[in-house]
């Protein structure tokens, strides 16, 4: 099926353009809810995600494929909503699920703007503005743009996480102390991990940058995600073997990096800011797609309709990194539920599953259900 895209990608490009957007704002934050858990808690949480994901995000692709590269909102109003209501709710989930990506994109300028302030010891409020101009600045070239510098972005970060690694393991190592069970922490730490190692708005923009090809979207998804959670992974252990002292909530990738040297500070300073760089060029990506669907403006007026709420939020809403990290993936992990109800009704009307296949079938059609519904309590969830 040929699909209406503005621009082709290669299959490293849409790989690399998952690995970015999983890569981001939960990746940083992983580290401190695995210090309420134990490490073999925090590695069949990796690998569980990493299955979960996989079905979830070819069930997207399939949806957004069965649907001629459309993003999610029009994808629930083409197969979900019929008669005179149509316009309404394809509005009202316009705007929740809008409002759970900006919620995201806040937090991830709050998060750039915090490395901002540490290197060059700016005002909160002009860090914040720098970074959004030197974010979006890919992303309203184009969606080509964000491919090629996905890739080089994703590149650096795994060499990066390798220094990294390599430089906590030459020190004394932290004994990986275990901690108490407690079903809140774990719930925690699954929600994180799944919202860590997701990519819903990476995926749509793969399956139209691949013009429909279900096998290299295939591909792209199995790599995508492999390489999204041993980055995590690795992360996530890195931090709680080379880190002295209690590890701090916000980016404890940075507290890994004055554990080891100065060398490492400036690492993990470059690795959080990427990090963080490769979501937001993601996630606003979408965010004007799904401006553009909605209101048929031009991609880069839709991109600025899209991202200046996102930035006045992060001006003078909530300042902390974590809690709207914690609150976009609660409300994400909700809209999936609705998601995979609606696959349920295309996959039935299409006749066919060339992405998904036996995996798109009602038993991981459930298996999703329960799985959104646990992160989203894990998300909301307090810490013990």
């Amino acid at each position: 099926m040929n699909m209406k895209s503005e621009a082709k990608l290669t299959t490293f490009e849409a790989i690399c353009m998952i690995v970015g957007n999983s890569i981001g704002t939960g990746i940083i934050a992983v580290p401190y809810l695995a210090t309420k858990n134990s490490a073999l808690d925090v590695v069949w949480m990796v690998a569980l995600a990493y299955l979960i994901n996989v079905i979830l995000h070819l069930i997207i692709a399939e949806l957004s494929y069965n649907n001629g590269g459309a993003q999610l909102v029009k994808s629930f109003e083409g197969e979900l909503f019929h008669g005179i209501a149509k316009k309404v709710f394809s509005w009202v989930v316009f705007a929740v699920y809008g409002l759970a990506i900006m919620v995201g994109v806040s937090g991830n300028i709050n998060g750039g703007a915090q490395i901002f302030t540490n290197w060059f010891g700016m005002p909160m409020w002009a860090a914040q503005l720098v970074y959004y101009v030197i974010a979006g600045c890919v992303v309203f070239t184009g969606m080509k743009a964000v491919g090629i510098a996905q890739k080089y972005a994703v590149i650096l970060l795994i060499g990066i996480a390798a220094a990294m690694t390599a430089g906590a393991l030459l020190h004394p190592v932290t004994p990986l102390e275990p901690s108490e069970f407690h079903w809140n922490n774990l719930l925690a730490l699954y929600s994180m991990v799944v919202f860590a190692t997701s990519a819903n708005q990476a995926v749509i923009q793969v399956v139209k940058g691949l013009d429909g090809d279900p096998r290299r979207i295939r591909k792209a998804v199995l790599i995508g995600f492999g390489l999204s959670s041993v980055l995590v992974l690795i992360v996530t252990m890195s931090v709680l073997l080379g880190t002295k002292g209690e590890i701090n909530k916000e980016l404890a990738y940075m507290q890994l990096g004055e554990s080891i040297g100065r060398w490492a500070v400036i690492l993990a300073g470059i690795f959080s800011l990427f990090a963080l760089l490769t979501t937001f060029w993601s996630n606003t990506l979408a965010l004007r797609d799904v401006v553009h669907e909605q209101i048929n403006a031009g991609n880069r007026i839709s991109w600025l309709i899209a991202t200046v709420p996102c930035i006045l939020f992060a001006l003078f809403g909530v300042n902390s990194f974590i809690i709207l990290t914690r609150i976009m993936s609660g409300v994400v992990v909700l809209v999936s539920v609705m998601l995979v109800l609606t696959y349920g009704k295309s996959r039935r009307k299409a006749g066919a599953s060339p992405i998904c296949g036996v995996i798109g079938t009602a038993p991981f059609q459930i298996l999703m259900v329960i799985s959104t519904i646990v992160s989203a309590i894990g998300s909301l969830v307090p810490l013990s």
